[in-house]
């Protein structure tokens, strides 16, 4: 339902009004991002998979936001085993750095400016669903 949902509001949002990729991180297993500069409302859109089709080996995702400015920690953004997407809304302005704790994943972080209207339709849209995590 949720990702009916999503897929309905960007198919009817125009995208140049509502969204802006601000970074696009890849990789696989471990890493930390370069520092990225975002203005309150964004998403971080957020890819996980097995590095390959046969691959039995357990996998997990998990990513950590800093406070670049402070090196204060935010919250954590992702915790996630086996195959999986996603985004969350982040209501915070600033300087910040993600760091990433993969094991066995290949994964993809997207850094997406989103508009006021933007982030309110995807709140409402969570209200419908179980909370997953709470909002930073």
């Amino acid at each position: 339902m949720r990702l009916l949902t999503l897929l309905v509001l960007l198919v009817f949002a125009p995208a140049s009004a509502t969204e802006l990729v601000i970074r696009d991180f890849q990789g696989i297993g471990r890493a930390e991002t370069e520092i990225f500069m975002a203005r309150s409302p964004w998403l971080v859109e957020w890819h996980s998979r097995p590095p390959t089709l046969h691959d039995n080996k357990p996998s997990h995702l998990e990513v950590h936001l800093y406070d670049a400015s402070t090196n204060l920690y935010v919250g954590r953004v992702v915790q996630r085993s086996g195959w999986g997407r996603g985004d969350v809304l982040i209501e915070r302005s600033g300087r910040f750095r993600l760091v990433v704790q993969g094991q066995a994943t290949d994964w993809r972080l997207r850094v997406i400016q989103v508009d006021a209207a933007y982030a309110e339709r995807l709140k409402e849209a969570q209200l419908d669903e179980e909370p997953r995590r709470p909002r930073r």
